[in-house]
C-alpha cells in the first residue's frame, strides 16, 4: 500500500533516470506558488511518463482508451511518442469532425492514431483499448486511466524531490489521483489537497473535494496563468476558498 511505503521503496524503479524536460518554472500567483507546466506543449504527464516509454524498447504501440475530448493525456502521449518513435493508439468517443474538441486536434497534429468509437462511453473505449492490445501483446501495451503506473509515480516522485522547494502545502486537480501521491512521496511532511473531477482515483492521504461541474464543462472562475478549464482551472476556486499563503499548485497544462 502507498503510505506505508516511501519515496525509497519507488525510486529504485526508474533507476538513474533524470527528467529530460527543461526543470519546471514555479512562479508566484495571487500569493499561491504555482508550478507552470503549462508552458511544456505536452503537459507534465511528458515529464512523468517519459521513462516508462523510454525504458520499453520493444514496445512499438502505446495504446490509451480512457481519455475524454477534454483529456490532456491525449496530448502528453502523443508528444512522447513522436519523441521515441513509437506509436500512440488513442480508442475514444466518436465525434462528428466540425465538433473535435482542441486538445483532439492537437493529439492528432502530434501523430496520434485516434480510432473514434460510436456511442463511446469510456468502459467501451477502455475495452476496445484493451482487445487491440491483445491481439499484439508483445508490441502493443496498455497505459491505465491517468497513466497511473508505478514507474510514473516514481517518476513524479523524482522531479519533485529534485526541485529546490519543500513546500508545507499542495494543491492538485485529481482524477486517478496519480500525480497527488507522487507528490506525497517526494513531500512526505507537506499537507495536500486535491479537487476531484470525473474518475473517481485513489487521493493517498490528501484532503479532497469534489468538483461539481460536469468533467467536460469548463469553470468560470479562471486563474491568472494558463490552465486547462476543464481540469487544472478547476481548483482555482477551491485554492482561493480554502489555501494557506504560499502553498503550492502543480498546474498540469493549458
Amino acid at each position: 500500500m502507498l503510505f506505508q511505503e516511501t519515496a525509497e521503496d519507488y525510486l529504485p524503479l526508474i533507476g538513474d533516470w533524470q527528467d529530460t524536460l527543461p526543470s519546471p518554472v514555479i512562479e508566484e500567483h495571487e500569493g499561491i506558488q504555482v508550478v507552470r507546466d503549462d508552458l511544456l506543449g505536452g503537459g507534465s504527464k511528458m515529464r512523468f511518463a517519459d521513462y516508462l516509454i523510454q525504458s520499453n524498447e520493444e514496445i512499438e504501440e502505446w495504446v490509451y482508451g480512457s481519455s475524454p475530448a477534454t483529456g490532456y493525456a491525449q496530448i502528453s502521449l502523443s508528444c512522447l511518442c513522436a519523441r521515441y518513435g513509437k506509436k500512440a493508439v488513442i480508442f475514444m468517443a466518436e465525434r462528428a469532425w466540425d465538433k473535435l474538441h482542441d486538445y483532439q486536434l492537437q493529439a492528432i497534429k502530434e501523430g496520434a492514431i485516434m480510432n473514434w468509437v460510436p456511442n463511446g462511453m469510456l468502459s467501451v473505449t477502455e475495452k476496445r483499448a484493451r482487445d487491440y492490445v491483445k491481439e499484439d501483446p508483445e508490441k502493443r501495451r496498455l497505459l491505465p486511466i491517468g497513466f497511473d503506473d508505478p514507474t510514473v509515480v516514481a517518476s513524479i516522485c523524482r522531479v519533485a524531490m529534485d526541485l529546490d522547494i519543500s513546500p508545507k502545502e499542495v494543491w492538485t486537480v485529481g482524477s486517478s489521483g496519480t500525480l497527488t501521491r507522487g507528490l506525497q512521496l517526494a513531500w512526505p511532511n507537506a499537507t495536500f489537497h486535491c479537487v476531484t473531477v470525473g474518475h473517481a482515483g485513489d487521493y493517498g492521504k490528501a484532503k479532497t473535494y469534489k468538483c461539481e461541474i460536469p468533467f467536460n464543462k469548463p469553470t468560470k472562475v479562471l486563474p491568472p496563468f494558463p490552465s486547462a478549464v476543464t481540469y487544472d482551472a478547476k481548483a482555482w476556486e477551491f485554492i482561493q476558498k480554502y489555501a494557506s499563503p504560499g502553498a503550492l499548485f502543480w498546474n498540469v497544462g493549458s
